[in-house]
């Protein structure tokens, strides 16, 4: 059957991501009423047309709205036993990104993020999920205020470079560009390890083409000599790697880091001529089953890990994650209603 990529953020693409690999990513934004919605985007995304006098904006928009027209609320998500399950009782993941609100949404950003993840942690915390199968973080410095300001006790970890919240695609990245120059990927996991994140979230940038020359200290890739110093600086932190290009993937989880790919067709060919294996730490291969892999073979009757072990797989293992549920779509999501 041929894959159909349900739209990025939707329950139905986070519900599938859940089941067919190691875990999920998804944005949370607050609303007007207070509640949260899953959306990625400041702006609603739908076409002008729709708007019908609404507001733009995500956060002036009630969540009833927006469930309207098909955006994902987190309540719902949470209730929904193909999504819990999983995240419950099969030693999967999920990256909870707090967004931040436009400058005239909210001007003390911190304290609405901090509400977000309140509301957020109480949920996960009434669902019983382990303390290693969830991790809050955000393009944003104080984000130690923001757990402490929001009280809860569950794992966070910074994006960095921090990406500027206003501006064109391209001038927030050229913005966030110093940033990226002054931090090795040496320099960036020891901010992580020092602030007492579980993993590292990472952009690809550090790995490919002539971008991971572009900061002071030394380069590393996933070849040759600098890959050996990627080994050396990684030793056992986790590192989740986005995005993770197809042509890139076995490299990269070969390296020993997670990935957050926005491809989930289980059946598509790498460049490189392997098949794909979509749950790597939640069904693991053994090394003749990946080699295999290379060849063609995709193997059957594998055990899922908590058929196998009672131990909750943490942080450490690497992974395949989906991004925004089944990776991100085109814009806007919904064409219509």
């Amino acid at each position: 059957m041929e894959w159909v990529q349900p739209p990025e953020n939707t329950h139905a693409s986070l519900a599938k991501a859940m089941q067919l690999m190691d875990g999920v990513e998804l944005d949370l934004r607050l609303t007007a009423d207070d509640q949260l919605v899953v959306h990625h985007d400041h702006k609603v995304s739908i076409p002008d047309s729709m708007l019908e006098g609404r507001p733009k904006i995500v956060e002036e928009w009630d969540l009833a709205d927006l469930e309207e027209i098909g955006f994902c609320s987190f309540e719902k998500l949470m209730s929904d036993k193909d999504w819990l399950v999983p995240w419950q009782e099969h030693s999967k993941v999920a990256c909870l990104e707090i967004k931040r609100s436009l400058p005239s949404v909210e001007t003390d950003i911190t304290k609405r993020m901090a509400r977000i993840m309140k509301l957020a942690t109480e949920m996960v915390d009434e669902a019983g999920i382990h303390e290693q199968a969830a991790v809050f973080y955000a393009f944003h410095k104080p984000m130690e205020k923001v757990a402490k300001m929001s009280g809860s006790s569950r794992p966070w970890s910074r994006l960095l470079p921090v990406v500027p919240r206003t501006g064109s695609h391209t001038s927030k990245r050229l913005r966030a560009l110093p940033q990226f120059v002054s931090h090795s990927f040496s320099r960036l996991m020891r901010k992580q390890k020092d602030s007492g994140a579980p993993m590292m979230p990472c952009a690809v940038d550090y790995f490919e083409g002539f971008k991971r020359y572009l900061h002071f200290g030394k380069p590393v890739g996933l070849k040759g000599r600098q890959l050996k110093r990627l080994t050396r600086i990684l030793g056992d932190f986790p590192v989740y790697v986005w995005p993770g290009h197809p042509y890139m993937e076995r490299d990269l989880l070969d390296a020993g880091m997670s990935i957050l790919t926005d491809f989930a067709d289980p059946m598509m060919d790498l460049p490189c001529g392997s098949k794909r294996w979509m749950r790597p730490a939640t069904m693991p291969l053994t090394d003749e089953q990946w080699r295999g892999l290379s060849k063609g073979i995709i193997p059957e009757d594998v055990a899922p890990w908590h058929e196998i072990s009672d131990e909750q797989l943490g942080w450490k293992a690497v992974r395949m994650i989906g991004h925004r549920g089944c990776g991100k779509t085109s814009r806007p999501i919904f064409q219509s209603t």
